[in-house]
């Protein structure tokens, strides 16, 4: 494929997929035009290839399921067959025309037969209102998305008011794609936006959450979710947050950052949020959602760590509530943390994220304050390391470590980042910090008088902390001796 160029001078990369041009030439030689249509396009203007190659034709879904052999009949009634040639799918859907969107989510009435032209005219923003022929490389631009590309402008195609009408994800939709891209949302389409959240009562959960995730996952979450914020869309989908704001900082015991329980609060998120410690809790919170974007971190895992970030601390106006002029002590911390784990796992749900991630989020928030200090034994850290579990102990050095520089406590969290060489030195080690690594189990317990149920487990979970402080008790005939003693005693009481 050529390069295709435009009156901007500018080129898109000069191969696309293999595969792509042959289901091209099939189309052109049954006698139908082929483009490729929405994000795909906009990646390749911006350089980089998508994974995803969405595409839109003449054809009628019948007649793309006469030409290919393998082909799933995605959505006919809405025009959209997916091809399966060779190793990749390909969504193909027919140029069409809406009206009427008497759900705010899909159109009353769909029309096929109409041009390229009138299909995109359909679509949400001008950044994904471009299509690329793909026989010729030529770029059907009739909305100016490569213009906004270049200026950095999310803008709503025609009317900002009806796009939004038509299916209310869209207000979501424009804050996601200017996080994503780092964009500024143009002022009439901002001004769309304004007032548009009890439309989002239409939206499904899964799509709300689907949109919020994608926000999270941008290069600066927090930008993305002050435009929610700006545009009162945050409480929409995350009303546990605007209980934080307005809530203002103070100084731990230890000299971190925390939350000040001694005023009322109602104007700490309103001041010099340049400087940590003018910030409220709420920006607190987004900045250690963008803190722990910056962390290192396999892909799979990065939501969930971003999602404690922004969840850790929901419980605090009202345990501070609770204990006015405490709140820094360690009993109110932890049932602080106790508590925000429970609305974090409340919330997540709410959003309908799947199981494994709502507890592991829940249990990340629950231990993020970590109960060490990194000067503390090794048998202290590994106790924090049985409580967090090991498969989330990295992640929750990572999560405190971010809470600290969002705090302004950077001297602190070069220290908490120590931490995680530490553990792994106890983890190389092979130093046992789990029920599961003793040297005994139930069944040895059993056969050496220890009776099953409760005590049995009383009894296990002691020979842990005995072997927490230190790893040398961790011998077969040891850890029976002490069992049989702390059972005779527990008989005894």
């Amino acid at each position: 494929m050529q390069d295709a160029e435009d009156s901007h001078g500018l080129s898109l990369p000069a191969e696309l997929p293999r595969e792509l041009c042959t289901v091209a030439r099939i189309f052109d030689e049954n006698g139908f035009q082929l483009y490729l249509v929405g994000g795909a396009v906009r990646n390749l203007l911006r350089g980089s290839y998508p994974e995803d190659y969405d595409l839109a034709t003449d054809a009628r879904p019948e007649e793309v399921m006469q030409i290919f052999r393998r082909v799933i009949p995605t959505g006919v009634q809405h025009g959209t067959v997916t091809v399966l040639f060779k190793n990749r799918q390909f969504e193909v859907t027919t140029f069409r025309a809406e009206s009427g969107y008497s759900d705010a989510r899909h159109p009353d009435e769909v029309t096929f037969g109409v041009d390229i032209d009138a299909d995109l005219s359909r679509r949400d923003f001008t950044i994904n209102g471009m299509a690329l022929e793909v026989k010729t490389g030529t770029l059907l631009d009739p909305f100016g998305g490569r213009s906004d590309l270049e200026l950095g402008l999310v803008r709503a195609i025609g009317n900002p008011r009806e796009r939004f009408e038509e299916d209310a994800l869209r207000v979501l939709r424009a804050v996601r794609f200017a996080a994503q891209l780092e964009f500024t949302i143009e002022d009439a389409t901002a001004a769309a936006l304004r007032g548009r959240r009890e439309a989002l009562g239409a939206v499904s959960v899964e799509r709300s959450r689907d949109e919020l995730s994608k926000i999270l996952l941008a290069p600066r979450p927090s930008y993305g979710l002050r435009l929610m914020l700006e545009f009162g869309l945050l409480g929409a989908v995350l009303p546990e947050l605007l209980r934080c704001e307005g809530f203002p900082l103070l100084a731990e015991d230890d000299g971190s950052a925390r939350h000040d329980t001694g005023t009322s609060g109602d104007a700490a998120d309103t001041g010099d949020t340049s400087d940590p410690a003018a910030a409220g809790l709420l920006e607190h919170l987004l900045r250690s959602c963008d803190a722990v974007a910056e962390t290192p971190r396999p892909a799979a895992g990065q939501l969930e760590l971003r999602l404690a970030a922004l969840l850790h601390e929901l419980a605090l106006p009202d345990c501070a509530a609770n204990h006015r002029g405490n709140a820094a002590e360690p009993r109110v911390l932890d049932e602080c943390d106790r508590l925000s784990a429970e609305r974090a796992r409340d919330c997540l749900k709410r959003l309908r994220y799947p199981n494994n991630t709502v507890e592991r989020v829940a249990h990340l928030v629950r231990h993020h304050r970590l109960r060490c200090r990194p000067g503390c034994s090794d048998a202290a850290l590994r106790r924090v390391v049985s409580a967090v579990a090991t498969e989330q102990i990295y992640d929750a050095v990572s999560l405190r470590s971010a809470e600290l520089r969002a705090a302004g406590q950077y001297e602190r969290a070069a220290d908490i980042e120590l931490l995680a060489e530490r553990v792994r030195a106890i983890l190389e080690r092979g130093d046992p910090v789990t029920l599961r690594e003793l040297a005994v189990n139930g069944n040895d317990l059993a056969t050496h008088g220890v009776p099953r149920g409760p005590q049995m487990g009383r009894v296990l979970e002691a020979l842990l902390q005995r072997v927490l402080e230190d790893p040398a008790l961790n011998r077969r005939e040891r850890l029976l001796e002490i069992a049989r003693r702390l059972s005779e005693q527990m008989r005894e009481q």
